[in-house]
């Protein structure tokens, strides 16, 4: 999946497309507009190429992808995958650039890959509507590499993990900047973000947590849950759950009460004074 890629100082080839690599920006560049812009790194698609090892039989015909920035992405992930069709949705005004209208014209691609522009990952009615239209309500894979910012990011998962299939996965990329000290500062992009890493946890929670069916079975929402440090993945159980919004993550999740934290420190304190001190 990704034997083709080839990795240079400030670029990645990938079936005939050149894809910059923004981290290592630098003023050699001497392609002109010919290329993609591409906010990822080597060791970042390592993980990916790492995780995909683990799931041969995986394919993905449907996915949505939040935060594309030129389009890239999107074309990246096409070019990895071959889905039957691809949307990404941005939150910037702006529109598929002539590279990008490029690739899609010369491989024939207009039904297959579409970006939608100025749109807000937390809106849930056209995230729905997008899901409804150009996935018949199915999808096999969601990318977010949007806003990077808990409530944000929550609100998408709500809002889009109801149309996964089972055994579909829903990716969260860049989970862990709030570890990472370059994004400490007040000067900062995320200095008024509340970190992820709050999402990550409860996931953890969701998936240990089970849902009981009528028959007496359990079942869970979340088989699985895969961290990585640039991304995490989240896999869609059977459970049924409903498209119009009103899936909420902490209803699947199952807490002791604080009460029964107390009372078992209490009854541990009982039980070392018994085994250590004796009875007195």
């Amino acid at each position: 999946m990704f034997q083709n890629l080839v990795w240079q100082k400030d670029r990645m080839l990938l079936n005939g497309l050149v894809f910059r690599l923004q981290h290592y920006k630098n003023d050699d560049w001497e392609m002109g507009p010919d290329h993609f812009l591409f906010y990822k790194t080597k060791p970042l698609i390592d993980q990916y190429a790492r995780f995909m090892s683990l799931e041969p039989n995986f394919s993905a015909r449907n996915i949505l992808e939040l935060g594309v920035f030129d389009g890239g992405s999107a074309a990246f992930w096409f070019e990895i995958f071959r889905p039957s069709k691809l949307v990404g949705v941005d939150i910037t005004k702006g529109k598929d650039s002539e590279y990008f209208q490029r690739y899609v014209a010369a491989n024939d691609l207009n039904e297959n890959i579409k970006i939608y522009w100025g749109t807000d990952q937390s809106d849930a009615k056209r995230l729905r509507d997008i899901a409804n239209s150009d996935f018949s309500g199915s999808l096999d894979l969601v990318f977010d590499d949007a806003s990077h910012a808990y409530e944000l990011t929550k609100s998408s998962f709500e809002t889009l993990f109801p149309f996964l299939r089972p055994g579909g996965l829903y990716v969260i990329e860049d989970w862990a900047w709030g570890h990472w000290e370059e994004f400490h500062g007040p000067a900062s992009p995320f200095a008024k973000a509340t970190e992820p890493t709050k999402l990550i946890f409860e996931l953890v929670e969701a998936t240990g947590s089970a849902v009981s069916e009528a028959a007496g079975n359990s079942m869970a929402l979340l088989p699985s849950l895969s961290i990585f440090q640039g991304f995490a993945v989240i896999e869609r159980g059977a459970v049924d759950l409903p498209k119009g919004g009103e899936f909420k993550l902490e209803d699947y999740i199952c807490r002791r009460s604080k009460s029964a934290g107390h009372n078992f420190r209490t009854h541990m304190g009982a039980w070392f004074s018994r085994k250590y001190l004796g009875s007195r």
